[in-house]
């Protein structure tokens, strides 16, 4: 069984019984009220329909699993889009993560350096993913 981690923000409408509902672990909780979750497996399609339907506005979320990240960008008119990161849409998702957070794309090039640099997903990144992190 694999479990993945998701720093949870711009989530004010997920309450943490709609987690816990679905076999979601709050691992640990900000002074802002960040939650940082532990999903396992066969909570993941649960917790992306509940991303995509509660999360704010301008807001996205990432699932970092053992062999897939996920996103889940949730635009101002309300769509969402999400994506797996690959190489071959790293720059898509930098672009994204750059125009949602209001920061230059050069900040995020390297999309899996940037998500490590979140403590939260530091040592599994490194253990999943060094080769792209390093690169």
């Amino acid at each position: 069984m694999n479990t993945y981690l998701s720093y949870l923000m711009g989530a004010e409408d997920i309450v943490d019984n709609e987690l816990g509902n679905l076999g979601i672990k709050i691992a640990k909780r900000a002074s802002s009220g960040i939650r940082m979750l532990n999903i396992p497996d066969e909570a993941l399609p649960g917790y992306i329909e509940l991303v995509k339907n509660k999360l704010t506005k301008g807001f996205w979320n990432e699932i970092v699993g053992p062999s897939e990240i996920l996103f889940v960008f949730k635009f101002a008119d309300g769509h969402t889009e999400e994506y797996t990161l690959s190489p071959e849409n790293e720059q898509k998702i930098d672009r994204l993560c750059a125009e949602f957070n209001n920061e230059p794309a050069d900040k995020t090039a390297n999309v899996y350096k940037y998500i490590s640099d979140n403590e939260f997903y530091r040592d599994f990144m490194l253990k999943h993913y060094a080769d792209m992190v390093n690169r």
